[in-house]
Order: structure tokens, then sequence, then C-alpha cells
């Protein structure tokens, strides 16, 4: 920070309660918001001296500590948070270890509680909903555990920014603590530097094994991409490692089994401290004879009996190292690591579209979702217990992760024991699929280690396949159970058993379903299922296998489904057919679902099917991305299936979330997640959303009542909720005024495109610019101005310097004659855009087109359909003046321009419509508008687009 806090000092008037009173009667209250503070009196210490070194005279209000996670210290004061406390503590060291404080929470208490009774201020902690409390955690990114530090005033970071705070109760403060242990820099930049060595030892092993050692492996995890196999055992064998090592500190059950930590491995080793492959498998053989067969089965399984010691010894000596690193970051429940290492080690993401939720979305998503459980006794581990929730292409497990946290989190709060929780939640209610067997691995061991000392037998996490011809997850479209083909998930009685069996999901099974699925389709280079090292002949198995589910689903009645929408559409369908009645649809998705033709499937059915629809989408580039490297805009939905389709009667409507930036941080996605809740479903509607705590506005919301199903959801994404609102009255037939805030009945009836005027062809079968992929009708070449270059024209001489028109004055250098006849375009086209010289309604063909040999049938079908009307499908509203444009003579449209064919009055008045402000806001709703400044209409899209009846004989219709 450039600009530091000046604190100052507040002490209470003789008589007033003091604060020490205060946090005695806080921190007993705070203890009881979480099993494992409650389960032990170290967990936090308050109003103690000589709990810091070197300050024995000054000690902390309250410490927040348990095994898994740094110290977190919390100063309070009357009035506005403690930032001067707070900061004083970061850098120093909790006595007994060498952990710096690397976060604290400045906490400012009510200034009237100091006229308090101590029996007033015991009942206004009794009901933890109730407490109001400022809220500020300030961290610093110290690397090492090496004791004191001294920390810079630049290198604090405080959220929200200083000195804004944010106002929240006693169960808010728990999960803040929990968040402010583990700083997101901190995990980001060790996730970074452990992939690195990973690749760098899974390339020592590319060296080192024999060939049909690396096939091994390879096979063994689905993998062609021999080095992405070994990366990936790389990443198994880390994560083992660490789980191991967690196990043998925590499980009585397995110490009593004589499992050992790594350290007790290493000193026993027989090869000067190097972890060897063969006593490895050992330890793994005591765990999967207990349990954690989901992890220890795939590890075990891709440690080959013919690696030799010395290279596999180095190699799980130094992930061992690294396993090392991970847990003394004391991540404790809250951080996903494996989130953070998984995005850093594959090569086919980009093939597979496999983006991996960010931190903060996953945080934000997953506690929205949660929130809308039914849960009539959160206190009951039973009754917790049989949520089922479910993500179809699981990665890492972030989204199941958060889930399952905030569901844990409710449990807690409510007093909960836990007793069985963990066992029951892992072995029958959780489902995590992927076709990757990493991301099932490390979803298995990210949720093991949410509970360390309870064992489990089985789980129904898992990989699935695409090869053979099989779709993936997307088989249970089609069949209530599917094949974990690694063997993972095996039972008690067959530890060593690496048969494939059965994952049971049923259809409308689900209380949840939360997924950020794969978006490949088959456009722009990208191929369904195009994973790593897969043939094309075993891709275009899988791809036809999800064709048929397709087509299977269409017929039985099935909309969501589309090619054109690609993979995000189908996984939808696959929620919604495994979704209780009553359950929770929570995804990512780009935001082309909310626009595009080929999602209106997918949006009538959430109308209809779904209830308290919220879509939260980011309305500027940078940082809006949700999933890692992207690049597109993308949205959260979140929707609750209905108990019984909706009436006619009532009007679906959506609440849209549109926020200026993603959240910056985990901390900052819980607290948008409560503003957010606390907005409900309201009917009808718009306002900004300005958290005055926190000193700034993050966005707006307004209400869509939908006005034909699943016509576009255009106020997703849109930044000026006034313009949303005005632009939503439109699309009703209405014009509302703002500063009046009054709406009034157009004349005008409105009607789709395609009743109004016959719209013309795609440019797929006009025809190609030359050089292009060949199809269609024609070949077509740019046509040049005569008397300029292409491109800016330059500025000629008077005429009376060029010369004179025979019979005139004679002046200048010439004398001139009419023209009878000239070259012009026999087959003209309104091809391209060009923002320089398209700066009038009436505008010139870009583009001359030449036949192509053998299509004369398709020649004459695109001539027929000349028109000298065109609508830009791809506008670019920052640059481009037209929308609409006319020709002096007909012609063909284009990739930017398509014809529209009507009669003469019926053009011109859809010329002057579509060019004026309010047929730009018709545009710009309706249009897709996933990048900055443009909207897009595919030629589908296009002809349900709004516009008044131009044709009909009432009043948009009078010539």
């Amino acid at each position: 920070m450039t600009n530091q806090p000046q604190f100052q000092g507040m002490e209470p008037a003789r008589g007033q309660m003091h604060e020490q009173t205060f946090n005695i009667a806080l921190a007993p209250a705070l203890r009881q918001r979480r099993q494992a503070w409650r389960d032990s009196e170290d967990a936090i210490i308050y109003e103690r001296s000589r709990v810091l070194r070197e300050e024995q005279n000054r000690r902390p209000d309250i410490l927040v500590q348990t095994p898994d996670i740094y110290p977190v210290v919390l100063e309070v004061e009357f009035g506005d948070p403690a930032f001067r406390d707070a900061r004083n503590r970061l850098g120093r060291v909790v006595q007994g270890t060498t952990f710096p404080i690397r976060s604290a929470i400045a906490i400012g208490a009510p200034a009237e509680i100091r006229q308090w009774s101590d029996r007033q201020l015991a009942d206004w902690l009794a009901d933890p909903y109730a407490v109001e409390l400022k809220y500020a955690i300030l961290s610093a990114n110290i690397r090492g555990d090496e004791g004191e530090v001294e920390v810079a005033d630049a290198a604090v970071h405080y959220w929200p920014a200083y000195p804004n705070y944010v106002t929240g109760n006693l169960e808010d403060l728990a999960v803040l603590c929990e968040y402010a242990a583990a700083p997101q820099q901190l995990v980001t930049d060790t996730a970074k530097s452990v992939a690195a060595q990973i690749n760098n030892l899974a390339e020592a092993l590319y060296r080192g094994l024999e060939p049909a050692a690396i096939q091994e492996i390879a096979k063994e995890l689905g993998q062609t991409d021999l080095r992405q196999g070994l990366r990936m055992a790389c990443c198994i064998w880390l994560t083992s490692l660490r789980l191991q090592n967690l196990l043998a500190e925590t499980s009585d059950d397995l110490k009593a089994q004589g499992l050992k930590t790594i350290s007790e491995m290493r000193f026993a080793s027989q090869a000067g401290e190097v972890i060897i492959p063969d006593d490895v498998r050992v330890e793994w053989g005591k765990i999967l004879g207990f349990n954690y067969k989901a992890v220890f089965n795939a590890a075990r399984n891709v440690l080959p009996l013919r690696m030799p010691d010395t290279v596999g010894g180095d190699v799980l000596t130094q992930l061992a190292r690294q396993a090392a690193r991970i847990t003394n970051l004391r991540l404790g429940n809250r951080v996903d690591f494996a989130g953070e290492l998984f995005p850093e080690l594959l090569s086919d993401r980009e093939e597979t579209a496999a983006h991996y939720t960010l931190p903060a979305a996953a945080e934000l998503l997953s506690q929205m979702a949660v929130s809308r459980l039914a849960l009539k006794d959160s206190e009951s581990p039973q009754e917790v217990a049989a949520v089922k929730i479910a993500d179809f292409a699981c990665g890492t497990g972030s989204l199941l992760r958060a889930g399952y946290r905030h569901i844990r989190s409710r449990h807690d709060a409510a007093g909960g024991t836990g007793e069985g929780l963990h066992r029951r939640m892992m072995e029958e209610s959780i489902v995590g699929l992927d076709i990757n067997a990493l991301a099932a691995h490390m979803t298995a061991a990210g949720l093991s280690a949410m509970e360390m000392a309870t064992e489990y037998q089985r789980t129904n996490i898992a990989a699935v396949s695409v090869l053979g011809g099989q779709a993936g997850s997307l088989e249970l479209l089609d069949a209530d159970q599917i094949t974990d083909v690694t063997g993972q998930t095996v039972s008690a009685a067959a530890a060593d058993c690496a048969l494939p069996t059965n994952i049971e999901v049923p259809d409308e099974s689900q209380d949840m379903v939360i997924q950020n699925p794969p978006y490949t389709r088959a456009k722009g280079g990208f191929q369904p299922f195009a994973i790593a090292g897969i043939s094309e002949k075993e891709r275009r198995r899988s791809e036809n296998r999800l064709k048929n589910l397709r087509d299977k689903l269409r017929r039985a009645g099935n909309e969501i489904p589309n090619g054109q929408a690609g993979m995000g559409a189908d996984f939808s369908a696959l929620a919604d057919r495994k979704l209780k009645k009553g359950g929770v649809f929570a995804t990512v998705l780009p935001l082309t679902a909310a626009h595009s033709e080929s999602w209106q499937g997918f949006r009538k059915t959430l109308e209809t099917e779904y209830q308290d629809l919220t879509a939260i989408a980011f309305v500027s580039n940078a940082g809006a991305m949700l999933s890692a490297e992207t690049n597109m805009n993308e949205m959260l939905l979140i929707a609750t299936k209905r108990m019984e389709p909706k009436p006619d009667s009532e009007q679906a409507r959506l609440l849209c979330i549109n926020l200026s930036a993603a959240p910056e941080s985990l901390s900052a996605a819980f607290w948008y997640a409560k503003l957010f809740n606390r907005l409900g479903q309201p009917e009808r509607g718009s306002d900004v959303i300005h958290n005055t705590d926190m000193g700034q506005g993050i966005g707006s919301w307004v209400v869509q009542n939908v006005t034909a199903a699943g016509f576009p959801w255009f106020t997703v994404g849109m930044q000026d909720h006034h313009l949303a609102r005005t632009a939503a009255e439109l699309m009703a037939g209405r014009l509302y005024s703002i500063r009046d805030m009054e709406s009034w009945e157009l004349s005008l009836g409105f009607a789709e495109l395609r009743e109004v005027v016959g719209v013309g062809p795609t440019h797929d079968l006009i025809g190609h610019p030359r050089g292009g992929d060949g199809r269609g009708a024609f070949t077509f070449d740019p046509i040049n101005d005569k008397g300029q270059e292409s491109g800016h024209p330059a500025i000629g001489p008077t005429h009376h310097l060029i010369g004179h028109i025979r019979g005139n004055q004679s002046i200048g250098a010439f004398t001139f004659d009419p023209v009878t006849s000239g070259q012009v375009a026999n087959y003209p086209a309104l091809w391209s855009a060009d923002s320089k010289t398209q700066q009038s309604i009436l505008t010139n063909p870009t583009h001359e087109g030449h036949p192509v040999e053998g299509r004369e049938d398709l020649q004459r079908q695109m001539l027929a359909q000349r028109s000298d009307l065109f609508i830009s499908r791809n506008l670019r509203m920052t640059s481009q003046a037209l929308a609409a444009a006319r020709t002096n003579e007909p012609a063909m449209g284009g990739s930017t321009w398509t014809g529209l064919l009507a009669a003469a009055g019926v053009k011109d008045a859809l010329a002057i419509w579509l060019n004026s402000t309010l047929g730009l806001m018709s545009r710009v709703c309706y249009g897709q508008t996933t990048q900055a400044g443009r909207s897009r209409m595919q030629i589908r899209g296009l002809a349900g687009f709004p516009v008044p009846d131009f044709a009909a004989a009432g009043p948009a219709g009078e010539q």
C-alpha cells in the first residue's frame, strides 16, 4: 500500500466496560461455532500473557489456533476495528513454535456496549446471528517458518481496503478466522513452485525408466501422452505421501497398524535417508488394508514393480519433501491446494476445455447453493449426511470440497458433533466423476483430508472412460450407474482388487448438483473428447455416442442438449435428470448460455421446471474469469427444481446480478454471497449493490421477467441496471422513463423478425473469401473503389485544376465527356464491415463473387435471395456506425451482413428502426455480448429478433 493508515488508541472512560471484559465473553462464544474449537481448550486463547515471544507485557486479545492452520490473532476495540493492534501482530511468533503470525483480524465492537452490564453482554452473545461486529483482515505473504519477521507496511494487505470493513455476526467471524489462516498468494506461489518440481521429476522418470514401465504407468492412468502420464503419476504420489503422513500422525487405528510417517521411513531406510519404492508399497498396503482406497489404490497401481530404486527413490524422496512443504502451509480445509496445482500439470486443458474453477468462484457458487438446501435439523448428523451432492465433471473437486465444507459448517454452527458424518458423506452422499484419473484421485484425497481421523471403506468418486466409444459421465444420461474404470472404488473385502466397479446414480436422486462442465463444441478448432493422445478414430466414436445420447433425449422431449451449444448443455441435461424435485442446480457456464439461440432449450427448461433463478455475471473483461485460463466471459447460475412445473399463469423471472469484478479472495467471495442471499428473490425492479461498510459499489441487480419462453436473458452481463430495466420494459412493449419511474405502452406491435421479413442465407451457403475453406456457391474478392487505393482515401485536387466538362468554361488540364458504360460487379455482396467507409445507411457492396464450378443450382438459389437491406450479425458498437444498411442494387450478404427480403416500405422502416436508439437498445439486449463492445447473433437466433411489425395493418405497419 502507498498510503499507510495512521492509528490512534482508544481507552474507556472510568466506570465503563473494558475491552478485556468484552474479550473474555467473546472468545467462549466464538469457541462454540466449530467442533474443533469446542474439543480443544488451546484452540482459542484469550487475554493470556506470554502467548507471543518477546511480547510478555502486550498480550493479544484472542488467538485462534488448531494443529492444521496457522495461528490467527484477533484484536478488538470499541468503535472502529483495531487496525493498529492487528497490524503490529503480523510477523510475531507464537510461544513454543517458529510460526510467524501471517494474518490478523481487526474487530470493532459497538461503542454502546461500554455502557452494558455483564448480563446484557452475555444475552447479546447468546444469539450468534444477532451479534453485529466490524471486521477487517490484515495479512502478509510471509515465506517460511523460521521465527519472527519484520513486515514492511507495503507488504501488508488489507481486506477490505483500509479504512473500510465489513459488518457481520459471530458465525461470520468463525469463517473469516478459517480463511485468514492461509493467505491466497502464498498458496498460489507454492503451487507454481511444486508444479515446476513435478515437471522436472517427470522428465527424470522419462529418462530413467524402461519404456515398458513408462507405458505401464500411462496405460494405468488412461493416458497416451507418456510425459503427461508421468506428471500425473508424480502428482498422485505426492498427494498420497502427504496423506500418508497426515494419517500416520492423526489416525489411532493406523498408528496401531504401525503406519510410518515420511520422516520415520527416511531414517529407517537402508539407502541413506532415501525413500525406496518397496517401502512405500508396504506403507500404502497398511492403509489399503483399512480404508482410503479411492486415494491409495491409484497411487500404488501406478508405482511399477520394475521401477529401479535409484531413480524411483530419488523421485519419491523429492516428492516427499514437496509434500512436507505443502503440509507446512497449514491450509486447514478451507483452501483447495489441488485446484491450484492441477491446471499447472496438464497439457490438454485447452483441447478438453477442462476449465478448473477458481477458488473464489467456487466459494461464491457453493455458498449460495448450500444456503438453499432444506435441512430441518442441521444439528443432526444423520439428516446432514443424507444430503446427496454430485459433480459430474469434478476436476480436482474444488466445488465438491467447497459444498461439503459449507454443509459441515452449517452442522458445526448448529452445535453438531459430526459423529459419523464424514464416513457417511464419503461412502454414500458425495458423487464425483471425471475422465481424468488424476482429477478423481485428487478429489478423493482432498475430501479425505476434510477429516483425517475418520475411516471410510468406499466412495463414489471415480475416473470414467471416453475410450471404446463411451461418453464419460454423460453415459449417465441413459443409465443409473457408471463404471469406475480405474478400480479406485472397491469394497473393504477386496482391498487389492483393481477390477472395475459401478457407481450408482439413479435419476432424481441428488439434492444438489454443482459443476463447472467442459464447454467443448465442434467448432473453432475444439473437438469433443480430444483428450491428450486419444486417436481420432476413438474420439469420433465417443462423439458419435454423444450424438446418439442427444438424439434420444430430444426424442423424449428434452430440449436442453444441442450440439451447437456444446457439452455444457449436455452436462446441464445430466444435472437436470439426476436432481430431485426441490434440489439445487448450481453451475458455471459460458455467458453464451444466457444469450445464444443454441441455448434456447436450456433456458426454456430452467424457466419452466425451476424457480428462484439467479445468474451472476461480470461486466468487465479484466479479472472477469471464473475458471482458469478460459479467457472468456462466464456466469454462475443457481436454481431450485420445482416440485411441480410452472403454471401457465405464472411469469418466469430471473434475478440477474452483474458485478464490476470477480471477488479477489475467498473472504470477499464469502461476503458477496452474504449480500446476494440478503437480496432474496425480488419480483421486479433494479438497484446498485453497494456495501457501505466496504466503501464500494460492487455491481447491480435487475429482475428480468421472461416475456417469451427461451428468450435471451439479455440482462445478464449488462453493466447499467437502469439501461437493463429500460430494455426489459422495451422487450415487453413498454417505454420506461428512468427519471419519471413510469412506463407507457407502445403503440407499436412487436413480432419476430422472421414474421416481418424473409431472412437471407448464411455466408456458409453464399460462399467464401479467396483462399478460404471453399464453402458455398461463390468465391469472393474485395471490390476496390475506382480512383483510390484500398484503405484510407487520399484527398485530391479541386476540379478547377483537374479540368472542365465539354462546352463549359475552359479551366484545368482536361476536357471531360460522360461515360456511357463501365465495368460493374456481376455478383456483388455486402460481405464485411468497414467502419471507415460504411458510415451512412446507403452503402456500397464490399466484394465481388466468382461462381464456383459445379454449384450452379446453389448459385441460382443465392442470387434469388439477394436484397438491398442488410442487418449486421456481428455488430461492434465501439467502432461500427451501422446496425443495418441499404445498397443501391440488390446484393448478396456475407460473414457480417445478412440480407432481409421484404417490400420497399418495410425495408425503409426497418433500416431506420434498427439504427435508432431504441432499435440499438433492442439489439444489444438480444445479441450475444460475450466480447466487450460486440453484439453477435447466430443466423437462427436472428430470425427470432423482436422488431416492430412493420408488415402488419396496425400502427407499426401504416405506410
